[in-house]
């Protein structure tokens, strides 16, 4: 009998995939027999508190809900002046302990019993409780020992006689795309789950984590598997399951582990991290800004926006509209990695910080310190000032907006909260036309306008004849703006006529 070449190419080629298939298998269950044992449910519990707003406090945390789940926060959690339809339901019964959130963590040290999780899991509970088998019902007490809100990072303890088995912690940094992977976590409560993938990306940006950058994997991750494990196929932990994209499927992310590693130390021994502090606001580069400010095409850095009183910046000379470029010979490729350079400097350190300003390049030395903590202005509460007359304001039409100058009463309806009026009034952004510049550049409604083209203005006025001082067709813009906590952060952006 004779066969072709073909005809044995693909005898091989089936052969092939009978093995690839094979050996996958195989080591997915040993994979799981090995780790799943240190995997995790967690269970947290609060009395009911619902304040204006929600359970969630405010519209910004709705506003996270509905991008993240893909559909509208359920009644259930909403407030008394959240808009919704049909009959009011009854009030929590005060004082009685009510379920709070589901999550995932896993042991990271079977003999003190540490558990590690995400800090958002954890947030806001009186309790929490570890189930460390599907089936069992026991529910073990834990102490969070260890908060890091920057990192969304938690540290549990438990006490118990039951054996635990801790799960290796990996090098997020030596992981390759591409590689396999696998999620365990408690995904919509339905326990110990595990799910496959590979790693898709690394060094993803998020707008919420801005002190790393995410892992990227297809492995499935849905609400409740927040905390659990990614491993690898070596029975180590490379990132933390964190968040998913609510738009596609397949698109989840993790912390890598290497910066879980670094503050797990602090954690341990005083229950939050230290971190250093440049104390810069600093935006992106974008096109338009570098046209503005006149920096050659193709430079790359980051805009500093504002520079903080005292701060270690202030002291060293850096100023608004400066270019870092460089942190310790390092280069810097956007504000996310700025963060996370002069994080890594041990607070009371230094860090050499190459800027341009003008196009001049400059190089200075800063002294890091420790990071501030309850820096968030308040709402309310803050002192009160005698409110000025509204006198003046300017509408400019070319570009889409108005400006006037408001008090705390009328600061109040724009969302600007009362430390914003330390001098009595402030220049805000009170209307935007659909369809023009300022729409699309990005100013909102309730920013506050600090300069305009480097030029600072204090009136309505002043505002008025900057602009017309400007003799091409775009502008620029520093404003300071404000989150629905009270807490600030200057932007800048560019209109165009």
């Amino acid at each position: 009998m004779k066969f072709s070449s073909q005809f044995f190419v693909l005898i091989a080629f089936g052969l092939g995939l009978s093995a690839l298939a094979d050996t996958p298998e195989k080591g997915y269950v040993d994979l799981v027999k090995k780790v799943g044992p240190g995997v995790v449910n967690i269970s947290t519990f609060a009395r009911p508190k619902i304040p204006q707003g929600g359970m969630y406090g405010n519209d910004m945390a709705r506003r996270f809900f509905e991008e993240f789940f893909g559909g509208r926060m359920p009644p259930e959690l909403q407030g008394p002046d959240d808009e919704q339809e049909g009959p009011k339901r009854p009030a929590p019964r005060k004082g009685k302990s009510q379920p709070l959130a589901l999550g995932t963590g896993f042991v990271i040290d079977a003999s003190e019993g540490l558990i590690l999780t995400n800090f958002h899991v954890i947030n806001g509970s009186e309790e929490v409780k570890i189930q460390f088998v599907e089936d069992d019902d026991e529910l073990v007490p834990a102490d969070i020992i260890g908060r890091d809100p920057e990192l969304d990072v938690a540290l549990l303890k438990v006490k118990t006689k039951k054996k635990l088995t801790a799960i290796p912690l990996g090098d997020s940094e030596k992981s390759e795309v591409g590689e396999l992977l696998i999620a365990i976590g408690n995904p919509l409560g339905y326990g110990h789950t595990v799910s496959h993938g590979i790693l898709s990306a690394k060094g993803r940006k998020n707008p919420e984590f801005r002190l790393g950058r995410y892992l990227q994997t297809d492995a499935s991750i849905n609400p409740g598997n927040s905390g659990g494990p990614l491993v690898n196929m070596k029975g180590e932990v490379i990132g933390i399951n964190n968040a998913i994209d609510a738009r596609g499927q397949g698109i989840g992310f993790a912390i890598p582990i290497n910066l879980v590693k670094s503050a797990i130390p602090d954690l341990k021994a005083k229950g939050s991290v230290s971190r250093g502090y440049l104390g810069v606001s600093a935006i992106d580069l974008t096109p338009e800004i570098a046209e503005q400010l006149k920096i050659p095409s193709g430079q790359k850095g980051v805009l500093v926006a504002d520079i903080g009183r005292d701060t270690p910046a202030e002291k060293a000379g850096i100023k608004p509209y400066d270019l870092i470029t460089m942190i310790n010979n390092q280069k810097v490729l956007d504000a996310q990695d700025l963060t996370a350079k002069i994080t890594s400097v041990p607070v009371g350190g230094t860090a050499d910080i190459k800027f341009s300003r003008k196009g001049k390049e400059m190089l200075v030395r800063a002294t890091i310190s420790e990071r501030p903590t309850g820096q968030v202005a308040k709402g309310r509460g803050g002192p009160r000032h005698p409110e000025p007359k509204v006198e003046s304001s300017v509408t400019f039409e070319d570009f889409g907006f108005s400006v006037q100058e408001v008090g705390e009463r009328e600061g109040a309806s724009l969302n600007i909260p009362p430390p914003a009026f330390r001098n009595g009034k402030v220049l805000a952004v009170t209307e935007i036309e659909n369809g023009k510049s300022a729409e699309g550049a990005g100013l909102n409604v309730g920013d506050v306008l600090m300069d305009v083209s480097g030029k600072p203005v204090k009136s309505a006025s002043e505002v008025a004849k900057a602009f017309k001082a400007v003799t091409g067709k775009s502008i620029l813009l520093r404003v300071k703006r404000f989150n629905p906590q009270g807490g600030e952060f200057v932007s800048v952006v560019v209109l165009t006529r």
